[in-house]
């Protein structure tokens, strides 16, 4: 979580919490609604494939499934959005953050709080949690390479 992260902070603490940061260099901002629609709307079909794997394993166990991530916005204001969920198991919180442009640099960054409401929340995240790691860092490298490419283009 960078330190000009607010509204995350709100949801703190937490039993697990991980983020991913960029420094882009240009005078062209990406702007927090640009890293939602790239890492929540365009996801490449492999991840909308897992996503639906997930929801057909977990559906028996009666956790909440295919809601979209446009359902999950809680909160957002100009340089951050905030997505989150309770389930009975467990409650997270991601939040996607870019600052505004600072002598040409620019900080972009996705958090991810978890916080386990009872015992099989900490036994399904053990289960997930690389597969998140993965996904997570996988989008958010994307949207970067998108931005940066995009960035080129001008």
């Amino acid at each position: 979580m960078t330190q000009e992260q607010v509204l995350i902070k709100k949801y703190l603490p937490a039993d697990f919490r991980d983020c991913y940061t960029e420094i882009l260099t240009s005078m062209i901002p990406m702007t927090v609604n640009d890293l939602y629609d790239i890492m929540f709307r365009q996801f490449p079909k492999g991840v909308r494939w897992l996503l639906k794997l997930r929801d057909m394993i977990v559906k028996p166990f009666g956790l909440k499934t295919g809601i979209s991530f446009d359902d999950k916005i809680k909160e957002q204001n100009t340089n951050e959005i905030i997505l989150g969920a309770e389930d009975k198991h467990l409650t997270f919180y991601i939040s996607l953050f870019c600052s505004d442009i600072n002598s040409g640099k620019q900080t972009v960054s996705v958090s991810t709080i978890v916080k386990y409401n009872n015992f099989s929340g900490k036994i399904y995240f053990s289960a997930i949690w690389i597969f998140h790691r993965i996904l997570v860092g996988y989008t958010f490298r994307r949207a970067i390479k998108i931005q940066r490419r995009q960035i080129f283009l001008y």
